[in-house]
């Protein structure tokens, strides 16, 4: 084992319950008590939802650039790319991130119809305050006229709200999943860590979603999968991130037109 190896503690299964539940369970009673409790004293959708999910999901970036401090790593960027496995994508894994983000695009088409199925039953119901674009009930219409409650004609800053959401979303969970827990659960999972890290990337970290089980099962597994296969973070950051990214799709006409 390289010296660089030596300094990652392997994470079995019990603490790896405790990585993934904890900020699910802060994250949930973020987006199913505080959101609620902060529109009852008039604060925005458009403010509270962004702070209780991306909010926390950038702090999980900062948390990671802590743990990779604390195994005693080097304060250099080299030693940072190493541990979390930033190292440059090539052409083939570019296109192979295009190809997987089709896949996973088509995959979980077929399956939404299965979430407003959950979202029928109570143990899987939505929040009581949620935004019309991940609402399980609410059909959506393209261009969108409002975001998060705010009409989009001429608030070009929603653009920059939004931006500011994606890097947060996309950073903060691929470095902390995939960039600093991963490498350790490789140690005890072997080639099957990507299979724990799905489970539980999926149903502890996605209870807040748990009407979008069956439909994020293709994201869930398929990113760590591919991640732990070409020892690449930057891999799962691009697939994670043409998602997101393509949302501006929806916003930016709304925001530029009537």
């Amino acid at each position: 084992m390289n010296a660089q190896k030596a300094k990652i503690k392997p994470m079995g299964l019990g603490r790896s319950v405790i990585f993934f539940g904890i900020p699910g369970l802060i994250l949930y009673s973020f987006i199913y008590y505080g959101v609620p409790y902060m529109n009852s004293i008039n604060v925005p959708l458009i403010v509270s939802f962004p702070l209780a999910l991306y909010g926390f999901l950038g702090m999980l970036f900062f948390a990671s650039l802590i743990g990779y401090k604390l195994e005693g790593n080097p304060n250099t960027l080299e030693g940072l790319k190493k541990r979390f496995r930033l190292q440059r994508m090539n052409w083939k894994m570019w296109l192979m991130a295009l190809g997987t983000f089709i896949l996973i695009s088509l995959l979980e088409g077929l399956l939404s119809f299965t979430s407003i199925i959950l979202a029928s039953i109570s143990i899987f119901s939505p929040p009581s305050i949620l935004p019309t674009f991940i609402d399980p009930f609410i059909e959506l219409t393209f261009p969108f006229k409002e975001f998060m409650g705010t009409p989009l004609f001429g608030n070009w800053w929603i653009i920059c709200l939004w931006f500011i959401c994606l890097l947060c979303n996309i950073l903060g969970e691929e470095f902390w999943w995939r960039g600093y827990i991963l490498p350790r659960q490789e140690l005890v999972f072997g080639d099957k860590a990507w299979i724990v890290n799905g489970f539980l990337w999926l149903f502890l970290f996605h209870a807040f979603l748990k009407w979008n089980y069956i439909v994020l099962m293709p994201t869930c597994f398929i990113i760590p999968y591919l991640a732990q296969k070409k020892k690449s973070t930057w891999l799962a950051v691009v697939i994670h991130g043409i998602g997101n990214a393509m949302f501006f799709i929806f916003i930016i006409p709304g925001v530029f037109s009537v």
